[in-house]
């Protein structure tokens, strides 16, 4: 994902909702679970919002996000057991890591997909988070759930799942920034109806 620089007024056509979520999740809503590496050293009550944040577009999705720590307590070696477990597309990992060194400042993150747009592992670039908040003024933790969801996205719908609408745009904007805030930037109905198509058709 990538950040436009152009700071002209664009017209976009924004999925809107309201922020708010249910506290019931329905018992056959698809459930994901995503394996947290917080090399970044992100603090604690600005991961835990991220998460949150990233939970709340998810459920909008109608997908239910469970999350496990998986960043190693120093002096531990191995993790935590369930941080073991084989990955598959109801089973993922994001990493949060400082920076790309491959990458500008404009890129917040990526998924890695083979070339029939399977896989379960990310990368988050916490730099070029704080960087895009110290210029918009976005709160980080709103910012970082943001990207979360987004390259979450890229591993639940595969190849070329980037689209001009919603929180798949490959390039944000003033406009979506503005969203980002009011809680407004979510996944689009076809990209909902591709999320449960696929994921009914993951192993478990």
């Amino acid at each position: 994902m990538k950040l436009s620089y152009i700071k002209q007024v664009v017209l976009v056509l924004l999925t809107v909702a309201l922020r708010g979520l249910s506290q019931e999740v329905p018992a056959d809503m698809p459930r994901v679970t995503v394996n947290v590496y917080n090399d970044a050293g992100v603090a604690g009550p600005i991961l835990a919002e991220g998460r949150r944040e990233a939970t709340r577009i998810f459920q909008r999705a109608g997908v239910k996000i469970m999350w496990l720590d998986c960043s190693r307590p120093e002096g531990e070696s191995m993790g935590r057991p369930a941080c073991r477990t084989p990955m598959n597309r109801s089973h993922l990992a994001v990493r949060i890591v400082p920076w790309s060194s491959k990458s500008g400042d404009a890129v917040f993150g990526i998924a890695f997909l083979s070339s029939d747009g399977e896989g379960a592992y990310s990368d988050v670039f916490y730099d070029s988070v704080k960087k895009l908040h110290e210029e918009w003024h976005t709160r980080t933790p709103v910012l970082l759930g943001h990207v979360i969801a987004h390259e979450i996205g890229h591993l639940l719908l595969g190849t070329n799942a980037h689209s001009w609408m919603g929180i798949m745009r490959s390039q944000w904007q003033g406009e979506e920034l503005q969203s980002i805030a009011m809680g407004k930037l979510l996944f689009t109905p076809p990209q909902i109806e591709s999320l449960k198509a696929r994921l009914s058709a993951s192993p478990r």
